[in-house]
């Protein structure tokens, strides 16, 4: 015991004299001696923790150029840790960080943008800084590109590349991932469907409860897309995507209100750039027109028609022939 506790008083001791020795380097300018000694301050090793005090060193060693305190006086302020907690200066530490190298402020400065937190919002920005972090292999960089073109936001939609994306990501286990490609593979008209496969992506997010998958295994059955047709099944799917605020699943849920009792509110609820399909379209561009459960409006109608043709929707196609019809029979006169 006596042999531990001299060999402890010794390390007390030698600590404590390199951590005096790291104060006094601090204060006459060494930038990674304050870089050092705000991490013994944060940690509390070697000396009392103090958050208060880390943040000084950090943010002393990170005004002089430092990366890494750069990136620690970033998180303190966005957490609040020895600071008040600010976004905007989160934000501003995390970007300088980020374009000197620094692999996690990178990832944090596409968050930002992507969310708007601390910085004006701005996905072409996110998606920048996205492609940097996914190049290297960032899991969650490469599923926020893969979003990006499947939603076409802020570039065109294309699903090739989003399949891309989601591929690399699905291939570290990233299950939401697996989710979105078996959407692609299965529901999406863009890429040559893979039912098998499909299936086999969607066993690991359906068991965590993802709320994509769930749409995703929803169509499948509705549809009998690799797995035999029950309506049913499909419907208790929807309903548990539809919970979790998918949107896709919340259209079709908005579609069966409305074929049940006319009920419009769920395309309300949703909101009209949420609205994917030429069905959807159709209801509401008919709404419009006749000003029955929504306030007439024939330019909106019309709008609305043009999205179900774009669609494919047979009947907004026929419709609008018969508009331009009848103006090229008028402008004849």
């Amino acid at each position: 015991m006596k042999k531990i506790a001299f060999i402890l008083i010794c390390f007390l001791t030698c600590a404590g004299a390199y951590s005096q020795g790291l104060l006094q380097k601090a204060k006459s300018g060494n930038v990674r001696s304050m870089y050092e000694l705000a991490n013994q301050y944060y940690s509390g090793i070697g000396m009392l923790q103090s958050y208060k005090d880390a943040f000084i060193w950090y943010k002393q060693a990170a005004d002089k150029g430092n990366v890494q305190s750069m990136h620690k006086t970033a998180y303190m302020y966005e957490n609040g840790l020895g600071v008040t907690q600010n976004n905007t200066n989160a934000f501003n530490y995390y970007l300088k960080a980020a374009e000197r190298g620094n692999e996690a402020s990178q990832l944090k400065t596409a968050m930002m943008f992507d969310q708007g937190q601390g910085t004006v919002k701005s996905l072409p920005r996110a998606m920048v800084w996205y492609r940097v972090c996914a190049e290297r292999g960032e899991n969650y960089a490469m599923r926020r590109l893969g979003d990006m073109y499947l939603e076409g936001d802020p570039v065109e939609a294309n699903m090739q590349e989003a399949a891309y994306w989601y591929e690399k990501a699905a291939a570290q286990n990233d299950t939401p991932s697996m989710a979105c490609l078996a959407y692609i593979l299965s529901c999406n008209k863009s890429v040559k469907p893979d039912y098998q496969r499909a299936l086999q992506l969607l066993e690991p997010p359906l068991q965590t409860g993802d709320p994509m998958a769930q749409f995703t295994y929803a169509e499948m059955l509705d549809k009998g897309l690799g797995v035999t047709q029950d309506k049913a099944k499909a419907a208790e799917y929807y309903n548990l995507a539809s919970e979790q605020n998918l949107s896709l699943a919340k259209e079709i849920t908005a579609i069966n209100m409305y074929n049940k009792n006319h009920d419009i509110s769920g395309f309300t609820d949703i909101g009209l750039k949420n609205i994917t399909r030429a069905e959807s379209w159709l209801i509401l561009a008919k709404e419009y027109d006749y000003g029955i459960n929504l306030k007439q409006d024939s330019k909106e109608a019309l709008e609305c028609y043009k999205k179900a043709a774009e669609l494919g929707n047979i009947e907004a196609i026929k419709y609008l022939a018969q508009l331009e019809a009848i103006r090229l029979k008028k402008s004849k006169r």
